[in-house]
C-alpha cells in the first residue's frame, strides 16, 4: 500500500530537510548561489516504513505550538530510541527534557522540549531515518537563550531519529490514539528510568 506521503518522496527538498538544510531560505533569498544554512539534521537518511497499528511513536515539542506544529512536526522517535534518553537522565543528572534537546540535538530556540507526544500510525506513512546530526546554536530563530548556555548540541550518535515528510499535511489521517503530555507528567509516570 502506498504510503500517505509518498509524492514528498519525489520532492527533494524533503530529503534536503531530513540531512538538517534549511530550505525556507531558498525562497526570498536576495541573491542567487548564496548558500543554504546546513544545521542538524540526518547524516545520511534512509527511507523506512513507520509501523502501523500498534507500535507507539513518541515527539518532543514545544506546548506553545499548534496542533500543527505539536503533531504535524516531523521529528519523531521509536520507543527504544526513547528508553536511550531516559536512560541518560541518570547519568547525567539532567530531567528529561534537558536530555532529550542533549541527546537528540536540539536548541531551546528551535523547541522547549516541554511536552511529550505519543502516536500510534493508522494509516501508512514513510520516515527517514538515521543518526542524528550535531547543532549549532545562531539565536537566528527565538534569539539566544541562556539554556542553551552559548554552546552547541552534539547530539548522541547512538539514537536514531525519524524525519517524516510533509507530516503536518497528514497527521490527521495518519495518526490514532494521540496522547499530549507535560514533560514533567510523563516523566513522573517513567521514574524507574528517570528523574523528575
Amino acid at each position: 500500500m502506498q504510503a500517505l506521503n509518498e509524492d514528498a518522496f519525489t520532492q527533494p527538498h524533503w530529503m534536503l530537510r531530513a540531512k538538517g538544510f534549511n530550505t525556507e531560505d531558498w525562497y526570498g533569498r536576495p541573491q542567487r548561489g548564496t548558500a543554504v544554512e546546513r544545521n542538524g539534521g540526518i547524516e545520511e537518511p534512509n527511507r523506512t516504513r513507520l509501523y502501523q497499528g500498534r507500535t507507539v511513536y513518541y515527539r518532543f515539542a514545544d506546548a506553545n505550538g499548534s496542533d500543527d506544529s505539536k503533531m504535524g512536526g516531523g521529528w519523531w522517535i521509536e520507543y527504544d530510541q526513547l528508553h536511550k534518553i531516559m536512560d541518560g537522565c541518570a547519568a547525567t543528572g539532567m530531567n528529561l527534557s534537558q536530555m532529550a534537546r542533549h541527546y537528540l540535538a536540539v536548541p531551546w530556540e528551535w523547541s522547549h522540549a516541554d511536552v511529550v507526544i505519543t502516536a500510534v500510525f493508522q494509516a501508512p506513512m514513510d520516515a527517514y531515518e538515521g543518526r542524528g546530526r550535531p547543532v549549532e546554536i545562531t539565536g537566528r530563530y527565538m534569539g539566544r537563550n541562556s539554556v542553551d548556555a552559548g554552546r552547541g548540541y552534539s547530539g548522541n550518535r547512538n539514537v536514531i531519529q525519524l524525519f517524516i515528510p510533509d507530516m503536518r499535511r497528514h497527521w490527521r489521517q495518519a495518526l490514532t490514539m494521540v496522547k499530549v503530555q507535560d514533560v514533567r507528567a510523563f516523566a513522573r509516570m517513567h521514574r524507574d528510568i528517570i528523574r523528575v
